[in-house]
């Protein structure tokens, strides 16, 4: 599926990463790493090109030397190291003390060494571990740099990125195709994910609904299509990286509320795809999302704690995002830079209340003219099917 990364690709995240860690004055940084779905593996997969599936790890990056790696698994260490990118790896349910005593082992003893993952991925256990095995360094919080360098992506993540995005798409109306009444979810979110897994899909996480509100895991029950059918994917490609995407079927023609909830919303995301160029907070944008809503005749209802925006790349979800209520919006002060991609799905409460709202989910990327769509004229549209 698509482009492979390469040592040099590695390289180049490394010298980007290095650069970071001069700026910041850090003689190491120690990247955390957890098997989830959701954040946490990519602060490995970034640096190794390797898809976890489960399993803790330490990351170790030095100014000046070859990175090296523990992971929680004796096994799955040595398929990384075979991997190529990251070729010291020592197996250790025990990261912490492994990781010290490696550190020491290289005269890391002393000097400012950065983590990565310190405030959502190591334990408390871990962290005390490395104080006291390491005493005369000074750990600070390296969670803003790699976010920061991981966020923009490259030319080959970009790419990668849209190839997933045309698999996503092919899922995607596979499940339109074979979407009839009496089918279970079960069975048809199983059609779309087989086109996901033939094309390289890791992971794959399905939503079905057929009631306002009530959008949950695919059940083993069939499907109505008598008003409206919502599905939903969020795909982790071979690459490593995830899209989000969702197709509104309507077995009855939509009503003026939802006709003019979905056009309102659609002008609010050509223009904040034409004002999200570098430099622009995600706050702006939410701004002009809410601004477009109060022009086409919406009040506005309490602020909603549902992300606008979130960066996607390795993580499903990652930094910066921005929520209309705090603290959630804790990111909102980031501004854009180009080759950032985005998580796009603004909601807000708004009176009269509308029962199906549009469920847009699209990512975009950003350029230095405005964001671009990856999802490439995907149509959000309601979808009437008879």
């Amino acid at each position: 599926m698509g482009l492979q990364a390469t040592l040099s690709e590695r390289d180049q995240r490394l010298l980007r990463t290095r650069a970071a860690m001069r700026d910041a004055g850090l003689d190491a940084l120690l990247s955390a790493g957890k098997g989830l779905w959701w954040t946490g593996r990519g602060y490995l997969r970034y640096f190794t090109d390797f898809h976890l599936w489960g399993h803790d790890g330490l990351l170790c990056i030095p100014s000046d030397d070859e990175p090296f790696l523990v992971l929680s698994s004796y096994a799955v260490a040595e398929k990384i190291a075979a991997r190529g990118w990251v070729t010291e790896c020592d197996g250790d349910v025990y990261l912490a003390p492994r990781m010290a005593e490696k550190m020491r082992a290289k005269g890391m003893v002393a000097g400012k060494v950065g983590i990565a993952g310190l405030r959502h991925i190591l334990s408390v256990g871990n962290y005390e571990i490395l104080r006291q095995g390491l005493p005369s360094v000074d750990f600070v919080s390296a969670d803003d740099l790699l976010d920061q360098v991981r966020a923009v992506r490259s030319p080959l993540e970009i790419s990668q990125i849209g190839d997933l995005w045309t698999l996503s798409k092919t899922a995607m109306e596979r499940f339109v195709t074979v979407l009839e009444p009496g089918r279970s979810q079960r069975e048809l979110a199983a059609e779309a994910s087989r086109v996901a897994l033939a094309g390289g899909a890791r992971d794959i996480l399905v939503f079905v609904g057929e009631t306002p509100g009530d959008i949950n895991p695919p059940l083993d029950c069939p499907v109505r299509c008598d008003d409206i059918v919502r599905f939903h994917m969020e795909i982790c490609g071979e690459s490593g990286h995830w899209s989000e995407i969702t197709v509104n079927c309507a077995y009855r023609t939509p009503t003026h509320l939802e006709t003019r909830m979905m056009e309102s919303e659609l002008v609010a995301f050509s223009a904040i795809c034409r004002q999200a160029k570098p430099g622009v907070r995600l706050s702006e944008l939410a701004e002009t999302f809410a601004a477009t809503s109060v022009d086409h005749g919406w009040r506005l209802g309490e602020p909603s704690v549902a992300f606008d925006f979130h960066c996607q790349g390795m993580d499903t979800i990652e930094r910066p995002w921005h929520s209309a209520q705090t603290p959630c919006g804790q990111s909102l002060d980031w501004v854009l830079q180009a080759g950032m991609t985005f998580s796009y799905h603004p909601k807000r409460k708004v009176i009269p209340s509308v029962a199906w709202g549009t469920g847009i989910n699209e990512d975009i990327l950003i350029t230095e003219t405005g964001a671009v769509r990856l999802g490439n004229g995907w149509d959000h549209r309601w979808r009437v099917l008879r």
